[in-house]
This record gives structure tokens, C-alpha cells and sequence, in this order.
């Protein structure tokens, strides 16, 4: 084997590191990505119920609001009954619409206490989910933490590894290299041993004569079938 396909296997080498290490990278940024999805699901989830409780505060308020206003209607009527000069018929009306609203008051009342009770119930489900949600962020930030000392530490082997590759391809006659580079373009393995006359990178067969000037000659020989460059150990 001469020293040319050498340098080329070691270069196919070089080149196998950094793709796994590539993409070793590319899938710890995955998880990364997963994380902060997480990160934001559950913070969003938090939000949802802290959001119900304003809504459900706010329909508390707007209650008593209400209630107020059709106290302010009944004490109006009562005003009516009590210093005006009205006829019989008016004076029943008005007395109708005092029994009506304070029916409606007493229901709204007891709607207001059911809707407190919520309220207090969604308060404690809150405070659950934001002391619960604190802890998990807590260990979602220490994941992407450790995930980024990873990432760190894999750019900086694949940073060396491709100084390690470009100074083996400086050794590598300019004519050679191009035709290593072309072959990768289509396979992962462009230099590959023939074993027992066959090219070990496409499976098929060579002739005899190539398996001869792979053995015997320092020329470099390419299959017949793939055009990968072989080599006989």
C-alpha cells in the first residue's frame, strides 16, 4: 500500500470524525431545542391557570358590580313607594320589581360565593403550579446547561479535528485530493480495500489486471464499476 493511499485513509478517517462528531452536535442542539420547548410548554401552562384566576376575579367583580346597581334600583322603587304619588297599579309594579331584583340579588349573591370558592380553589392550584413549575425550570436550566458544556466540548474536538484533516490534506498531491473530494461527494467511503477480487465499496467484482496493479504498482487504481480508489493491505 503505498504512502499517498495512507494519507488518503487517514483523511477518510479524519472525515468519518468530524461528520460523527457533526452530528453528534446536531443532536445534542436538538435536545437543547426539545428543552426550551419544554421550558416554555410548562411556563405556559402556568400561565393558562394564572390567567383563569384574573377571569375569574374579574366576573368575581364584575358580580358585585351588579349586585350594587340592582341595590341601587331597589333603594330607587322603595323611594318611589315611600314619597311618591302613584296610583295603585304603579304602586304593585314597583313593589313586583323590588321582590324580582332582591330574588335576583339573593341568587347572584349565592353565585358570588361559588365563584369565591373557585376563585380560592384556582388560587391554591396556582400556587401549586408556580412552586411545582420553579423546581422544573430549575432542572430544565441545569439540562440545557450541561447540554451546552457538551456542545462546547464537541466543537472544540471537531475545531481540532479539521486542523487534523487539513494538515493531512496539505500532504496529498492537489490532482489526488480532487479526485478523493469528488468520490465524497457520492460516498462516505471513497477509498476502500478489494478483498478476495472484490471492491469491498460497491460489492461487485474487479478484474484480475486491477487486482494486480493494486498489489504490485504504486500508481493509484480506481474499480471499474464504483471508481473508488483501492487499495490491497
Amino acid at each position: 500500500m503505498t504512502g499517498e493511499i495512507e494519507r488518503l485513509l487517514e483523511l477518510q478517517d479524519k472525515d468519518r470524525e468530524c461528520e460523527e462528531l457533526a452530528a453528534q452536535i446536531a443532536h445534542l442542539n436538538r435536545q437543547r431545542v426539545r428543552l426550551a420547548e419544554r421550558r416554555e410548554q410548562e411556563t405556559a401552562r402556568v400561565e393558562e391557570t394564572r390567567h383563569a384566576v384574573h377571569e375569574l376575579e374579574r366576573e368575581s367583580r364584575q358580580r358585585n358590580l351588579d349586585v350594587d346597581e340592582l341595590d341601587t334600583q331597589i333603594h330607587a322603587y322603595q323611594k318611589q313607594l315611600d314619597e311618591g304619588i302613584i296610583s295603585f297599579k304603579e304602586m304593585e309594579s314597583l313593589r313586583e320589581k323590588i321582590a324580582n331584583q332582591r330574588a335576583r340579588i339573593n341568587q347572584m349573591e349565592d353565585e358570588a360565593l361559588a365563584l369565591m370558592d373557585k376563585i380560592i380553589a384556582e388560587k391554591e392550584n396556582l400556587s401549586r403550579a408556580e412552586e411545582d413549575l420553579k423546581g422544573r425550570l430549575e432542572e430544565l436550566v441545569a439540562q440545557d446547561q450541561s447540554l451546552g458544556q457538551r456542545i462546547a466540548a464537541e466543537e472544540a474536538k471537531l475545531a481540532e479535528a479539521k486542523e487534523s484533516r487539513a494538515r493531512i490534506a496539505a500532504l496529498i498531491s492537489p490532482s489526488l485530493l480532487g479526485r478523493y473530494e469528488n468520490l465524497r461527494r457520492s460516498f462516505t467511503d471513497p477509498v476502500v480495500p478489494i478483498k478476495n477480487g472484490i471492491c469491498t465499496g460497491c460489492k461487485l467484482r474487479v478484474s484480475g489486471h486491477t487486482v494486480e496493479r493494486a498489489r504490485n504498482t504504486d500508481e493509484i487504481v480506481t474499480c471499474e464499476n464504483c471508481s473508488r480508489i483501492l487499495y490491497i493491505r
